[in-house]
């Protein structure tokens, strides 16, 4: 993260909105592959950004990442 994110309170930081690829490297996943998880239901809804734009909340991404591991 930015130092910049660094310093805001971990509240507003999980609120942060990100994009497609951004959230493929968040979770460890090929951008082709998180698609693939998104759209079949796995994967965190995305939130309708624009037309054509997607966007997942940080905080969805950690809870669904957490979970996965868990429950390996």
């Amino acid at each position: 993260m930015s130092k910049t994110l660094d310093r805001l309170p971990l509240e507003l930081v999980q609120h942060r909105i990100l994009n497609t690829a951004q959230s493929a490297e968040f979770c460890g996943f090929s951008v082709p592959h998180f698609r693939r998880l998104y759209r079949a239901g796995i994967a965190p809804a995305p939130r309708q950004l624009s037309s054509r734009k997607l966007g997942w909340r940080l905080a969805d991404l950690i809870d669904w990442v957490a979970n996965c591991k868990g429950g390996r």
